[in-house]
């Protein structure tokens, strides 16, 4: 029977006393990270945690040789090229960390697009040349002006979805395009007996704080359909108790030292509904003494000119 190698089984070993003896371990994903990013993210971050690159078949026989049972679902995150973290902070701001860390990269090729690449219309460094053909072989419209190579049209060089050539790949680092986010992705966290996923540890405070803002209004105005007293919504009802009284007050002419601003306010809208009504029916009596001027105006112009024809031709 072959045995594994000593260099494996003491990783091993080490890789499970350290998990036991961590406050939180992570498993992250460094799938297309650089190694020079990933050694930058280590050396950052070396006061709070330590990350070690391991197989995955390495990995999960250093969970499953853990005395700790509820570990052994953790390996369940173990896919792909992965590495180990242990750390002092919690899951939620180790995660938060990480996600700080991640920066944009250009495209090697064999990338699936995380989102439309969009090409813009705009004027490159290149001068006339061999590039040229590189644009056109990728579909750019190209032409050139002031000795420069202008893309003339806004393309839609990779959908979201599509792997990228590395043809494109290329293209797109001559333009400076950075269509990648690389970084440590974490896939799954552990802590005291408790399994954190990606998508539980991406729920930030913010988001948190939303929720419940959300649910505490809408428990609010159930409530306050209800009439179910609380605490918190005695302030609206009476506030809706005041407005219901004085507007009773008002439609009964109950006047008090309280609402005796509202019944002033009342008379004065009420005096200028009255002024507006007297001033329209004014006008069109006024017009029509203003017609009346006009035809005696037309009559007199007509006698005028009888008067003028007469005297010319007598």
């Amino acid at each position: 029977m072959r045995h594994p190698a000593s260099w494996k089984v003491d990783l091993v070993k080490s890789v499970a006393d350290e998990i036991e003896g961590s406050e939180v371990s992570a498993i992250a994903s460094i799938n297309g990270i650089r190694n020079n990013q990933l050694q930058k993210i280590r050396s950052d971050l070396s006061a709070h945690m330590k990350l070690k690159v391991i197989r995955k078949r390495l990995l999960i026989k250093a969970l499953d040789s853990s005395k700790d049972k509820k570990i052994h679902d953790f390996k369940q995150f173990a896919q792909g090229q992965i590495a180990i973290i242990t750390t002092d902070l919690e899951p939620a701001k180790l995660y938060s960390t990480l996600e700080t860390t991640k920066q944009k990269a250009a495209a090697r090729g064999g990338e699936t697009a995380p989102e439309d690449i969009i090409i813009e219309a705009k004027e490159t460094s290149f001068p006339p040349g061999p590039m040229i053909s590189e644009f056109q072989k990728a579909g750019l419209t190209t032409a050139i002006e002031k000795g420069k190579i202008v893309i003339k049209k806004e393309s839609l060089f990779v959908k979201k979805g599509e792997v990228i050539s590395k043809d494109k790949a290329k293209l797109m680092e001559k333009l400076e395009i950075k269509p990648i986010t690389v970084g440590l992705d974490i896939l799954g966290a552990y802590s005291h007996g408790l399994i954190y996923s990606k998508e539980v540890l991406s729920i930030t405070e913010e988001v948190i704080i939303a929720d419940i803002m959300k649910g505490f209004s809408a428990a609010k105005a159930i409530a306050l359909d209800a009439q179910y007293l609380v605490p918190e919504i005695i302030p609206d009802l009476l506030v809706k108790a005041t407005i219901n009284a004085e507007q009773l007050a008002l439609d009964a002419g109950l006047v008090s030292e309280g609402n005796i601003e509202l019944f002033i306010l009342k008379a004065i809208r009420e005096a200028n509904a009255i002024n507006q009504t007297l001033e329209g029916e004014e006008k069109p009596k006024e017009s029509k003494k203003d017609d009346k001027k006009d035809e005696k105006a037309q009559e007199d112009a007509s006698e005028n000119v009888s008067a003028g024809l007469e005297s010319l031709f007598g």
